[in-house]
């Protein structure tokens, strides 16, 4: 029992001491329950710079290059195409070509196929899933799929970079999955710019 409080104290001496060490005004607190989030904030590690005014980096001509050539009407299209399914609630439809989860995730990665077919082998298009049982918010079993496409380096294949993006949406009935819920900025936008 005796080691356990040891170790206990010297946690807890740790933790103050940083905060002592490395003290931070904390923002006002903005939760509904300020009195917990004011908790939980002085409870914050490491220290943050949140209020810090960020100053822009300007970009150099490698990052110019590649921003020229980004496309907002191919993004537009991308999102106005995710909308066009109506909705991709979780629970939705998997098996229509033209509405639902399924269809946008099915249309997705015949996008991301495209893109495979020109990149000399180095790309790969999964879509993994599996069966989520009965659960919060998940009223009965259902597929989850992502999409996912796997670009491998040609200078450093080992390096590792992660675009993440979420393609489904939803009514503010979370347990509505049948209604309209277009998506557009949450999230196609995000979904979009992965394409």
């Amino acid at each position: 029992m005796y080691p356990s409080v040891v170790a206990f104290g010297l946690l807890l001496t740790t933790a103050c001491a940083n905060n002592i060490l490395l003290s931070r005004e904390l923002p006002a607190p903005v939760a509904a329950n300020a009195s917990s989030y004011t908790n939980c904030a002085n409870a914050a590690w490491p220290p943050s710079d949140v209020g810090v005014e960020l100053v822009p980096q300007a970009p150099n001509d490698e990052l110019s290059g590649l921003l020229d050539q980004v496309d907002p009407a191919r993004i537009q299209a991308s999102i106005e195409k995710l909308v066009s399914f109506g909705t991709r609630h979780t629970l939705s439809t998997q098996n229509d070509t033209q509405r639902g989860i399924g269809a946008a995730r099915d249309w997705i990665a015949s996008e991301f196929r495209k893109y495979a077919e020109d990149s000399e082998g180095r790309m790969t298009v999964t879509v993994p899933g599996y069966i989520q049982g009965v659960a919060s918010r998940i009223p009965f079993p259902v597929k989850i799929s992502n999409v996912l496409a796997t670009i491998k380096g040609s200078v450093d294949p080992s390096r590792v970079y992660v675009i993440t993006g979420h393609y489904d949406s939803r009514v503010t009935d979370v347990l509505d999955y049948t209604s309209d819920a277009p998506g557009a900025n949450d999230d196609a936008s995000g979904t979009a710019c992965m394409s």
